[in-house]
């Protein structure tokens, strides 16, 4: 089917659906779509729509009759009796029957004692299946007005978008419900659903109306309703004060087999949705925020499907917020980024524009979840004021009409005042994410406040060039904790800028509150208690062992390669994936152990750690202008999964690391090691002594985790045990070797830790 035909020939102005759906065991419906249509061309002699599956009966006018008609695999061609121009309205009717169709999800589905639609399909493309059930012009940007008569069995009822006008009886076991909805459509969000259903109402009083309820709900989740709603008008309440009034004439919920699918005014609910409690109170603020996202204002084709559904995840964040507070927002928003940033581009073949969008990929991650990150991103880059009062404006400027990224672009570009060209063409235009961190600060005093000169970088993960007009909030924490924030805009690699400020800062930290929806997943805590502190989504836990006074805490998962050696050294390759940052004010006799895990199989380390033979390290340094280097450690776990301990953790920045076969199985030396070298003490300070278990002639090494050789002996047939003085050497673990003079390979690690 030629979609662009039907686009640039009809402008559909209404539907009358007339449907009969009885006797749900044979599965087939019947109906009579009155539609009434315009165009924009001149002399058109043919009216051409959408129909799947079903076969048409006839077609009819009242002016001339039975109308010819042909109609090959999805596509209806109607003659016109007579031919139309621009701006003339004439009216059809159809008439068909059959069984309609459906995919594993989208369609028009039978289940048991219930039938109902879903409007768009996963598989099928074009998405959009209001063909499934009524002729149309099936796609995101025609939009008509609705109404509905669906003729039912008594003992069931048929609900449909809109508000219920009149439910008359047919005398004959069937009654009519009469539905009409005053807010136009496209086809997919036009709705019916049959069966024994039970209606249960309340009203929710909005800003400008009070708008009814309804639930229409199995009998035996009417119980459920109220536990599973209960924040229902809370949530419509934050709604109308982010994004304006609600956009339509009800509020409504009808359970399903499937779900869920935000049909105007008659969502679609999954029935194990509806279970008394607020498991699921995420998935119906998800589809009511499309009230606003994706049904007022309707993305202008499948391409740009993060304007419905990446919005609408977003609002999952949004509503926690209000309704739950910044902590839970943060959470939620920070583990969608963290499966965004670890898997997106795997599951989906590569790193992806949100625009254009594949077809193939319309309902997928990138859509939905980095569409949401991008959202949550662009609310920070403009901060709450433009952002919240530029929305408001979009949707009403564009309301029930469709809308492109470029018309989001434009729209608040020229509405803020500011210029998002540099936004979007990286965070939605273009591919992957990008990563702002701090290089390092200088402080200058000047009089009663302090000059700060902050260098930043820009990363970048999936993409190739830089973000043009960059920004990033940077946070100035002083010794006492006082926090200010600013905000600095850089292009390209590298910026830097100056701030007043009446502290000489401690820390200053990139995005805090994690508002920029780039390649991390951070958070802090306020740590007064020994214990055991987890930093959700960083794959790291601290075990503090002398908390001091008190302390505070930053750590960053960064999704990004670290910065490689200053000076490379062969056989040792960092991380091409990830490093972690530990930040914060630690007071005097602050002791933790940091817990980093590592994971080959969770699309974590897969491209660092390929075998058993790898031998895996952590190294460390503390800023951008140092050198890694290596810490003390040790490693539970086998070789594709485990925690790697860091004792005395430091302020810094840490990578795992893989070495050359110098560290094969150069395990920690535990009791009852049967190896031939034993070192004592372990770990060690200034002196330690290596006993050959089976002396023999040979060489025996120690290497520091790069792989540079320290310290080198050949052993005679006599010496039993070598005696090393490692007082020169810098903390962290070392590989002790033994090659003998037969070739055989012995290794132990060495710890040194003051």
């Amino acid at each position: 089917m030629n979609e662009n035909l039907l686009n640039d020939t009809v402008d559909v102005v209404s539907y009358s659906i007339n449907l009969s759906v009885v006797n749900l065991s044979s599965q087939q419906i019947q109906g009579m779509t009155e539609v009434r249509f315009t165009t924009p061309l001149s002399n058109i002699s043919y009216l051409p729509l959408a129909l799947k599956q079903l076969q048409v009966d006839s077609v009819k006018t009242d002016s001339y009759g039975p109308l010819n008609y042909t109609h090959t695999a999805d596509l209806l061609h109607i003659q016109l009796g007579q031919p139309i121009s621009a701006g003339d309205t004439s009216l059809v009717r159809i008439y068909y029957h059959g069984v309609p169709f459906h995919e594993s999800w989208g369609g028009f589905h039978f289940s048991g004692s219930y039938a109902f639609n879903l409007g768009v399909g996963f598989e099928s493309i074009p998405h959009n299946l209001g063909k499934a059930w009524f002729p149309c012009n099936d796609n995101f940007t025609d939009r008509a007005f609705y109404e509905y008569r669906i003729r039912v069995e008594n003992d069931k009822l048929a609900v449909c978008g809109g508000l219920l006008r009149s439910v008359s009886s047919m005398c004959d076991g069937t009654k009519e419900f009469y539905w009409k909805s005053d807010r136009s459509l496209p086809t997919y969000l036009a709705s019916v659903a049959v069966g024994p259903y039970v209606m249960l109402s309340d009203t929710f009083p909005g800003t400008e109306q009070d708008v009814p309820i309804t639930w229409f709900v199995r009998p035996q989740d009417t119980a459920r309703v109220n536990g599973s709603f209960q924040n229902l008008k809370e949530i419509t309440h934050i709604y109308e004060t982010c994004f304006g009034p609600y956009p339509f004439q009800r509020i409504g919920f009808t359970g399903t087999a499937l779900g869920a699918m935000e049909h105007a005014e008659n969502i679609a609910y999954p029935n194990g949705s509806i279970n008394g409690g607020l498991s699921d109170e995420w998935l119906y603020a998800h589809e009511l925020s499309h009230m606003w996202f994706g049904n007022k204002v309707t993305c202008s084709s499948d391409a740009d499907m993060w304007l419905n559904e990446g919005w609408a995840r977003w609002c999952e964040t949004l509503y926690r917020e209000h309704l739950y507070g910044e902590v839970q927002a943060r959470g939620n928003m920070r583990s969608l980024a963290r499966e965004v940033l670890r898997y997106a581009h795997i599951s989906e073949g590569g790193y992806l524009p949100l625009s254009p969008i594949p077809s193939n990929l319309t309902y997928g991650t990138h859509v939905y979840d980095k569409g949401g990150m991008v959202t949550h991103a662009l609310r920070g880059y403009l901060g709450d004021s433009l952002f919240f009062n530029g929305i408001r404006a979009y949707l009403d400027e564009y309301a029930y009409q469709p809308a492109s990224s470029y018309d989001l672009r434009d729209f608040l570009s020229q509405y803020t005042n500011t210029d998002l060209t540099g936004f979007f063409d990286f965070h939605v235009f273009g591919p992957g994410f990008n990563h702002v961190s701090v290089d390092s600060f200088h402080v200058t005093p000047a009089g009663s406040h302090f000059d700060v000169e902050v260098f930043v970088r820009q990363k970048l993960k999936g993409a190739v060039i830089p973000a043009e007009n960059c920004r990033s909030e940077l946070s100035f924490m002083s010794h006492d904790r006082i926090v200010e924030t600013h905000t600095i805009t850089f292009s390209g690699w590298q910026g830097s800028s100056v701030f007043q400020l009446p502290f000489s800062p401690a820390l200053v930290m990139a995005d805090l509150y994690e508002r920029n929806g780039d390649a991390t997943t951070d958070n802090y805590q306020t740590i007064r208690a020994t214990g055991l502190y987890d930093f959700p989504d960083t794959y790291f836990k601290m075990d503090v062992i002398n908390p001091g006074d008190s302390a505070f805490a930053r750590v960053t998962h960064h999704w990004v390669a670290p910065d490689g050696m200053l000076e490379p050294l062969p056989g040792l390759t960092l991380s091409d994936y990830r490093y972690w940052s530990v930040e914060g004010i630690f007071a005097e006799g602050f002791q933790a152990t940091g817990r980093f895990t590592y994971n080959r199989g969770n699309a974590l380390d897969n491209t660092l750690i390929t075998s058993s033979a790898d031998s895996l390290v952590i190294l460390f340094r503390p800023d951008a202008g140092h050198e890694w280097q290596s810490v003390p450690f040790s490693r539970q776990g086998p070789w594709q999964l485990g925690i790697i301990y860091v004792p005395n953790l430091r302020p810094g920045e840490y990578t795992l690391a893989i070495g050359d076969e110098l560290f094969v199985n150069a395990g920690d030396q535990e009791p009852g090691n049967v190896s031939l070298l034993k070192i004592i003490p372990n770990p060690a300070a200034d002196q330690t002594e290596i006993l050959l278990n089976r002396p023999e002639t040979g060489r025996l090494t120690i290497h520091d985790s790069t792989g540079r050789t320290v310290y080198h002996k050949e052993v005679s047939t006599g010496d039993k045990s070598i005696r090393v003085n490692i007082s020169g050497f810098i903390n962290g673990n070392y590989l002790v070797n033994f090659v003998s003079r037969q070739g055989a390979r012995h290794a132990a690690r060495l710890i040194i830790a003051r």
